[in-house]
Order: structure tokens, then C-alpha cells, then sequence
């Protein structure tokens, strides 16, 4: 056991999953394990649903206000490799058992029936393909994994062992998404061909990380760095800025991406682009840019024409953002955040709280459509109430959905690493035209970590 691996326990007794738990024993078991693929516990319509987290802190903290009100469910674990933060999720939860290794987690509590996973983007898809084999269901952060092998192994995982699924793209849930929704598809606007989505955060930087700095005592760095290949800790990664560098994370497009290329998928009927291509400061091995812009193509689905989706972030705006005035009047920030829809009838813009028909005089005592989609019982809900049913289907983000969408995302960032215009053939998760891309598509793990 290493020297730091044993200062921790000596810190913290109350973590009982801690308990002589070296690395390398646990990454042996978890592969032992893992092989044997479990199905899904059989819970009675009338008993509670025992959830684990894989993460206490930042994001994971609005998703434990998710799933803590709710009647039907019920937190039994939590998981954290930061001590501080899971001694704060530990006393609210004094009945739930405490771990910084999801894999003894897993193999210990057979009575967990879900994982809630919140951990940043590179430790997402080991834990929930492992939370799988073990017999879980999964409601996993967007976006789904940190590359796009682990994305398509993730979802095939899922559909073949019959997981109920959602990714955390909470917005989803929200009425405004669903008005959107139903004027695009009831054809207010006519024929939609370009999108424009633009996103006021820059999750990247132009300075390169410094030497290393000494790990603080309550965090189990190894367990963080996870299946990535191993690089010494700095200051600069945790907690949340990891999102710069390419290693650990994808900058403002893996942040924010699901969140806004949602309203496009799912108005606009979306699964896979054919095309992608990035705008932006020349590629960076290791740093994410301060200001990104993507284009992706996407083909013909049925009667709906081709359509070209653009991503801007950082300060980057499109140049119809001016020219509807959107960063001007009495709130510029508006629209800091948002999507422009362009149709042939006229244009929209939209963000989480709200929508404008453009341009506003042609649309003054404009009559929405007739409401289709129901109202959402919640985002944490609707995953819950579907795991007690076992029904895959249940939840509207999961895998079969929201997979394609993080795909999409990690493409763009591809083109971005990369640097040059990409042919992209989803079926066999293949560029076309550049076969050096397949190192980026399937990005290596360190020894004893595998899906």
C-alpha cells in the first residue's frame, strides 16, 4: 500500500470502504468481477430505491438534491475521494455507508440497485460500466465519457444487459425546452437548416500547468486520476478546472454541449453528423482553447433536410447574433447563453428560461401551438420511477439518446485536438479521412483499468 494510500486511513476511520485498500488490489478484484455481468435486482413496486453516489461534491451535490425529497428512493452509499467533501455528505447521510473507491463500493453493497455518477468527465464511463456489470441502473453527468469509444461501449453496454439510463441533462425537463420543441416540430418556422449555439463560459486556457505540487491529505489523487494515464497531481486540476486540459476533460464543449445541443437534437430529430470541421487557435496537445467554434453536418433524416449545427463558445458569438441585436438593450446577458434557430419562414432564439420569435414585429399575438409534450414529473423522478419498473425506456435522456448527443460533442472536440476538417463514419466509429484520428477516438488507459 502506498504511503499516501495509508496517511488517508489513518485520517479518516470512518471511511469503511477504505479498509486495506491498496490500488492495485482493487483494480485486480474490480476486472475479476466486472467479467461476471449481474443482472438487475428484482424491487418490489412498494420498496424504496437504494442509490449510491459516485461523487458528493460540485455537481454532484444538485443531483443529490434531485434524489434526497424524493419518497421512492433511497441514499444507502456514498463515494468521494475528496475526505472533506464526504465527511459534509457523510453527516447529512449518517445511515449511508462511505467509500473512495467505487469499485469496493460495488463489490460489497449488493443491496444497491442504482449509481448516481458525478465525477469528472474522464471517470465516467469506468464507473458506469463497472455500476452495470454489478447489476445497477445509471444516471451518469453529461457528457457521457471522455471519449468516444468509451461513449459507444457505455451505450452498447446498457442496451445489452438492459440498464434503465439517464445522462444529466437536467434542462430536458423543463417546460420552456418542451414549448421549443413543439413550435420547431409543428413547423412555425418552416425548413430549418443552420443552428447557431453560443455559450458565454471558456473552460480553457493558454498556460501550461507548472510543476508538480504536493497532494493534500484528504485526497485520494490516485483514485481521481482514475483509468487515465498518470500524471502528478497540481493544484491547477482540482476541483473543477480540469475542464481546460485535454487529459481530464474537454473544455466548454464537454461542459455546456449536452445542455444546449439538446434543444437541437431533440427538435430537429438528430443522431450522427457525417462532417465536422473546428474553428479556433491552432490544436494544443494538452491545453483546451479559451474560445472554440465547431460545425458539424448533419444528413437528411426522412422528410427533414440536411441541416449544418454550429457551436461557438468563449467570446465567440455568430454573426447573426448582431444582427439581430441579441447582445444589445437593457440586458446584453440575455442571451449569453442560447440557441438561434434560422428557419426559411423566420428565426428563433432560445436559452433555459425562455424563447423569442424573430423578427419580434412579425410575430407580435403569436399563438403557440398546441402543448404535445406532457409536463416532466422531474429529471431525477423519471429515472427513479423507470429503475423501479425496470424500464429502459422510461427515462427521455437515456442512453439510446443522449449517447448520440454526447458523441456529437466529443466529435467536436476531436476536430478540435486535431485540427483539420473530419469525414465521420458512426457506424464504425471511424475518420474517414484521417486514420491517425483513431488515437483520439480511443484514448489509453493506464494498466489494470478496463471496461
Amino acid at each position: 500500500m502506498s504511503k499516501q494510500f495509508n496517511k488517508k486511513f489513518g485520517r479518516r476511520q470512518f471511511l469503511q470502504g477504505a479498509a486495506g485498500a491498496g490500488a492495485g488490489f482493487w483494480i485486480a478484484g474490480t476486472q475479476a468481477w466486472a467479467d461476471t455481468e449481474q443482472p438487475p435486482q428484482k424491487i418490489s413496486p412498494s420498496e424504496k430505491l437504494n442509490v449510491a453516489f459516485v461523487a458528493v461534491g460540485g455537481r454532484a451535490l444538485d443531483n443529490i438534491k434531485g434524489i434526497k425529497p424524493l419518497a421512492n428512493a433511497n441514499i444507502v452509499a456514498l463515494c468521494e475521494v475528496d475526505d472533506k467533501r464526504l465527511e459534509v455528505a457523510a453527516n447529512e447521510f449518517p445511515k449511508a455507508k462511505t467509500y473512495f473507491d467505487f469499485r469496493r463500493m460495488l463489490d460489497e453493497m449488493k443491496e444497491i440497485d442504482a449509481v448516481v455518477i458525478s465525477t469528472p468527465d474522464h471517470n465516467h464511463a469506468v464507473a458506469t460500466v463497472a455500476a452495470m456489470k454489478a447489476g445497477k441502473h445509471i444516471y451518469c453527468e453529461k457528457p457521457l465519457t471522455h471519449c468516444l469509444w468509451e461513449a459507444r461501449t457505455v451505450q452498447e453496454t446498457a442496451a445489452k444487459l438492459k440498464r434503465v439510463t439517464q445522462m444529466g441533462t437536467q434542462i430536458h425537463a423543463t417546460n420552456n425546452y418542451r414549448r421549443v420543441v413543439e413550435i420547431i416540430k409543428a413547423g412555425v418556422l418552416g425548413t430549418i437548416q443552420d443552428v447557431h449555439v453560443f455559450c458565454g463560459k471558456s473552460w480553457g486556457t493558454d498556460q501550461p500547468v507548472g510543476p508538480p505540487d504536493p497532494v493534500p491529505p484528504y485526497l485520494h489523487y490516485d483514485q481521481w486520476v482514475g483509468p487515465t494515464p498518470f500524471i502528478p497531481y497540481n493544484q491547477a486540476y482540482i476541483p473543477e478546472s480540469w475542464r481546460k486540459y485535454w487529459h481530464f476533460g474537454n473544455g466548454s464543449l464537454g461542459d455546456m454541449g449536452c445542455h444546449y445541443l439538446d434543444l437541437v437534437f431533440w427538435s430537429l430529430d438528430l443522431k450522427y453528423p457525417t462532417r465536422v470541421h473546428a474553428d479556433g487557435p491552432k490544436a494544443n496537445a494538452e491545453l483546451c482553447p479559451k474560445e472554440l467554434g465547431v460545425h458539424w453536418e448533419f444528413p437528411a433524416r426522412g422528410e427533414l433536410p440536411p441541416v449544418t449545427v454550429s457551436w461557438y463558445d468563449g467570446g465567440l458569438r455568430p454573426q447573426l447574433f448582431d444582427d439581430w441585436k441579441l447582445g444589445a438593450g437593457r440586458n446584453p446577458k440575455r442571451w449569453h447563453f442560447g440557441v438561434l434557430f434560422i428557419g426559411e419562414k423566420g428565426a428563433m432564439v432560445a436559452d433555459y428560461d425562455g424563447f423569442k420569435l424573430l423578427p419580434e414585429e412579425k410575430w407580435t399575438g403569436f399563438t403557440p401551438p398546441p402543448q404535445t409534450i406532457a409536463p416532466s414529473v422531474g429529471h431525477h423522478k423519471e429515472w427513479v420511477d423507470a429503475c423501479l419498473k425496470n424500464d429502459p425506456d422510461g427515462p427521455l435522456c437515456h442512453f439510446p439518446y443522449s449517447g448520440p448527443l454526447s458523441e456529437t460533442v466529443l466529435l467536436g472536440a476531436l476536430a478540435t485536438r486535431i485540427g483539420e476538417p473530419l469525414e465521420w463514419d458512426a457506424a464504425n466509429l471511424k475518420v474517414t479521412n484521417m486514420p491517425n484520428a483513431d488515437e483520439l477516438i480511443h484514448l489509453p488507459y493506464r494498466e489494470g483499468w478496463s471496461l
